[in-house]
């Protein structure tokens, strides 16, 4: 079989519960001139749908849309009604263990995403024509190609299907890929959940006999009684439902009664070693997850063992917070790196205008570029006002990552500071921008000055935070109890001071 250059970041990432579902960051894929190994029946396969999913609680909670901001091609693709995938496993799992990031992937994958209008195949071509500007039309179908990456595609059809596959499947419009018997029965039984998976352990065999011979020979020996667990299983099939509340359902069949609770056994064995494991690492957020460990509920049902597990409300609300609060502080450090690489670029940094800019415009709109907004920044006349005839227009065209509507709190703290040679005090001591500040126009030239920074800082209630940015591109919330002295400190970049942050 041969190795496959995977598009990178298009492929089902495996989490704890939702493996099945969720497609990672982005594309980048391309043709291959080599004649590629037919495919054998899928053992792997998964369906879901992406709009349903995402507008719900769980959703919210886990998969915001706002997530997908800096990757367009995977946002475009999740806005899908329907997704439909498999996976063509090889036979020795040493593919896996010589699989590098960016590297080929040894396996063979199809996904087919049903497009919800023709103004939703219309926005992706746009995203598709920025990202892999290289295609041609064949069959009636438009295929996308990049020019580093060989072995895989994304096509669009007349039936306003996208098509994301390694090479070795080819559209068909008649025919789906053909899956191994069990995988399709699976599949077919969890058309009614909002996702579903389904795995043939028996047409893997290969795959799994390596997997532990490998394990046999490299696994410390607290592990090895686990490597009889794999010849004990022969399918299993995942759904997960949204009404009237989220739920994860596994169900896995075993050779015969006395495997399955072998299986429920070693299943509890492990989730209990989690649980230590999260407890004594005292990590963020440990609480949580060892409370959805605990919501798991395993049991043996005959040759069966079956996991359902009903995800907390005010687990998935406390998620919702820290889902946005993540989306936020990546906003800030997008825009921190976007002027870390225009000062790399032109040495100096953006918020003063050079010969023949106007003043009046924004550091922000300086930026565009190194925020793959080159198009946008295109339109702007930067020899004029931010508020003139031919760029007022322009404030509705925001970029998502400076806020909502047509202003923006991410504010630059005002200083003399040029280039990184002159924050003499450290890079990672001094603040560079402020996210909590009073909104302005995002195109207006208008900094916070050092007093006005001070003033929002002594207008923090007790037990408030404001988000700030600091000039080595990490993102603090800096607390209301933290002294006086040390803020003004951390405001200025050559002023000698010695901070510390943390009192």
């Amino acid at each position: 079989m041969n190795l496959k250059k995977s598009p990178a970041g298009v492929w089902p990432s495996l989490s704890m519960w939702l493996s099945f579902i969720v497609l990672a960051n982005s594309v980048s894929l391309a043709q291959d001139t080599a004649q590629p190994d037919p495919p054998r029946p899928a053992v792997m396969a998964f369906q879901a749908e992406p709009n349903r999913i995402f507008d719900s609680n769980f959703g919210k909670a886990f998969l915001s849309k706002e997530s997908f901001r800096y990757d367009p091609i995977s946002g475009q693709l999740w806005k899908a009604k329907t997704v439909k995938g498999l996976i063509s496993l090889p036979d020795d799992v040493q593919a896996f263990t010589e699989m590098m990031p960016g590297r080929s992937t040894p396996f063979d994958y199809y996904f087919e995403f049903e497009l919800d209008s023709d103004q939703h195949v219309e926005d992706l071509k746009q995203v598709l024509a920025k990202r892999m500007p290289k295609q041609e039309e064949r069959d009636g179908v438009l295929y996308y190609y990049s020019q580093y990456d060989d072995g895989a595609y994304i096509g669009l059809t007349k039936e306003r299907r996208a098509i994301v596959a390694s090479q070795s499947f080819e559209y068909n419009p008649r025919r789906f890929p053909a899956l191994t018997e069990t995988t399709e029965r699976l599949l077919n039984e969890t058309k009614k959940a909002s996702a579903g998976m389904s795995v043939d352990f028996k047409s893997a065999a290969r795959l799994m006999r390596s997997a532990v011979d490998f394990g046999a020979g490299n696994l410390p020996p607290s592990a090895q009684d686990y490597l009889t667990i794999p010849e004990k299983l022969v399918w299993a099939r995942g759904d997960f439902v949204l009404v009237p509340d989220p739920e994860v359902r596994v169900v896995i069949e075993c050779v015969n009664r006395e495997a399955a609770e072998e299986v429920k056994e070693t299943l509890e064995d492990l989730m209990e070693l989690g649980k230590q494991s999260i407890e004594n690492s005292q990590q963020p957020e440990w609480e949580d997850q060892v409370k959805f460990l605990d919501s798991i509920k395993c049991q043996a049902e005959g040759r069966q063992v079956v996991l359902k597990a009903l995800l907390p409300l005010d687990l998935l609300a406390k998620r919702q917070r820290l889902m946005q609060e993540t989306i936020l502080m990546n906003d800030v450090r997008q825009s921190i790196l976007s002027m870390i690489n225009y000062e790399s670029s032109r040495n100096e940094f953006p918020f003063h205008a050079r010969p023949g800019q106007s003043p009046e415009l924004s550091w922000r709109v300086r930026v565009l570029p190194f925020l793959e907004e080159v198009e946008l920044y295109k339109q702007f006349d930067h020899t004029q006002p931010w508020d003139s005839e031919i760029n007022r227009p322009l404030l509705e065209l925001m970029p998502r990552m400076f806020g909502e509507g047509t202003e923006t709190g991410l504010q630059w703290v005002q200083s003399d500071v040029r280039r990184i040679a002159d924050i003499t005090d450290g890079m990672s001591n001094t603040i560079a921008f402020i996210h909590n500040a009073p909104p302005v126009p995002w195109t207006e030239d208008r900094p916070l000055t050092h007093n006005d920074a001070v003033r929002m800082f002594l207008a923090l209630k007790p037990g408030e935070t404001m988000i700030v940015g600091m000039y080595d591109g990490s993102v603090r919330r800096i607390s209301s109890d933290m002294k006086v002295e040390t803020f003004e400190a951390m405001l200025t970049p050559n002023g000698g001071e010695v901070v510390q942050p943390d009192r």
